[in-house]
């Protein structure tokens, strides 16, 4: 593990969080989580072209970017408390967001804030992520090195060039590290329990990886369920994130126009009748 030293000689945790905040007066806190393997950089450019009062804070895991000397979380929530017990502190409404893995830990972390009573998280939105219970019982984490590059090369998530492959290598722990996590989740009765916040699906038009027809997320939430289309692929990060921002923006006007305390718990547990399926990163 890199070590940062204090004045007494004690470790210093880099940190999980990291914040772009607005122009202005911060109206609400945007929570983005990446894909497997990645940390804030897909993040990095997105405060200058979201609403000024929009306050970014990006999610930055152990095994990636200035935190790759430290190991990797395999477990998904010990991950999802970690980010939750970073937040909780953290005053005014969040709308949390994540990407294929980022939106699971991402629903998992504001599902254990909604748990301790908080209730002004406006709404969880998943972007080309299937539902939790989809991914469970997979072995993506288990390919080998090569395998695990050609397939996140056909997500979008990596260049099938010499420079993505050396920086495939470079994230390789970090990536298998979240795959794990995501695929030996073991839910109980409590972690199923749906948000009481809202949620926005966002898939691209020509996503070749999620399945179509999935019941996909509605089932993870005791409000509104709404699912948008917006061009792009699979990976929404890259070349297609104009959409994905300009999708965001409107969300987070609309949800703040009618902004109101909702119950912190949902009183029904999800139903889990569909196989496991493979969904992506």
């Amino acid at each position: 593990m890199k070590r940062e030293q204090t004045m007494h000689g004690v470790t210093k945790k880099r940190p999980l969080l990291v914040r772009f905040p607005g122009a202005g007066p911060a109206r609400v806190h945007l929570v983005c989580v990446a894909h497997a393997g990645a940390g804030v950089a897909p993040f990095n450019r997105w405060a200058d072209h979201l609403p000024s009062w929009v306050s970014l804070i990006a999610v930055r895991l152990p095994g990636r970017e200035s935190r790759l000397r430290e190991s990797p979380f395999t477990s998904l929530d010990a991950a999802a408390g970690e980010v939750a017990g970073e937040l909780a502190a953290q005053e005014g409404p969040l709308v949390f967001f994540g990407h294929c893995f980022g939106a699971v830990l991402a629903y998992r972390a504001a599902r254990l804030m909604e748990r301790t009573g908080r209730d002004d998280i406006l709404r969880l939105v998943v972007a080309a992520a299937p539902a939790p219970d989809r991914t469970v019982g997979q072995d993506t984490h288990r390919l080998s090195g090569d395998a695990l590059f050609q397939q996140l090369a056909r997500y979008g998530a990596v260049q099938n060039t010499d420079r993505g492959r050396t920086l495939f290598e470079l994230s390789e722990p970090a990536i298998r590290a979240d795959f794990q996590a995501l695929e030996t989740w073991q839910p109980g009765d409590e972690a199923i329990r749906p948000l009481a916040a809202p949620v926005l699906e966002v898939r691209g038009d020509s996503d070749e990886v999620l399945e179509p027809g999935t019941a996909g997320w509605s089932p993870w939430t005791t409000s509104e369920h709404r699912r948008l289309t917006v061009p792009g692929p699979h990976f929404l990060l890259g070349d297609a994130v104009g959409g994905l921002l300009a999708v965001i923006a409107r969300q987070l006007e609309e949800d703040l126009s009618r902004e109101q305390p909702r119950p912190a718990t949902g009183p029904h547990p999800v139903p889990s009748n569909t196989a496991p399926r493979s969904g992506g990163i």
